[in-house]
């Protein structure tokens, strides 16, 4: 209907409050598709996966975009790590999230960044930390920012549901999911999960 009325001989002033209306549902069918992404049964394929190859393939996928906006990637993967059983699309989904997340920031305040991919073993967990050079994460916020539906992106432009999605797939695979920043130093995110399978 709204759109209709764009393309329609309108008033300009009935035409801004049509285009108002138009972006707004569209904002509010991304909130509802992305509610029910979280809210999702996903059936899980449990499999074992070796950390350092899955966020490989992750970093893979976004070598176009870093490429493109000078955000140089390193990487300290711990060897022989042990592998964990988990549903590998989930535990992408998490990663790419992140490093998504970390580009825009990067982006978004120098137009250029540099992100630090480190894995660890550390007793009975595997830790990795993603760390950017970005704005940081201002004190009063860091603890909201895996709550369903917070978000510091200008409006239409994220929901708050990714980081909440993050954590709810890293607490249901028996690990956690936190926050370190310095504003104006950047953000490190760390992801703690279980080793799952022998050495």
């Amino acid at each position: 209907m709204a759109r209709l009325g764009r393309e329609a001989s309108v008033p300009p002033e009935i035409k801004d409050d049509l285009e108002a209306i138009s972006s707004e549902g569209q904002r509010a069918a991304n909130v509802v598709k992305n509610i029910l992404s979280f809210a999702r049964s996903h059936t899980l394929s449990a499999q074992p996966m070796e950390i350092n190859t899955v966020i490989s393939q992750v970093l893979s996928l976004r070598a176009y975009k870093h490429r493109v906006n000078t955000i140089e990637v390193v990487t300290h993967f711990a060897p022989n790590l042990p592998e964990i059983v988990a549903d590998r699309f989930q535990i992408q989904q998490v990663f790419l999230n992140i490093v998504l997340n970390a580009e825009q920031a990067m982006i978004d305040s120098k137009g250029r960044g540099s992100l630090t991919v480190t894995t660890e073993l550390s007793g009975d967990i595997i830790r990795i930390a993603f760390a950017d050079n970005g704005p940081g994460i201002p004190a009063d916020i860091i603890n909201r920012i895996f709550d369903p539906f917070f978000t510091t992106k200008e409006v239409g432009k994220g929901t708050g549901l990714g980081l909440s999605i993050c954590y709810g797939i890293v607490t249901k695979q028996g690990g956690r999911i936190f926050a370190q920043s310095q504003p104006g130093q950047g953000a490190t995110f760390i992801i703690e999960l279980p080793r799952t399978a022998p050495d």
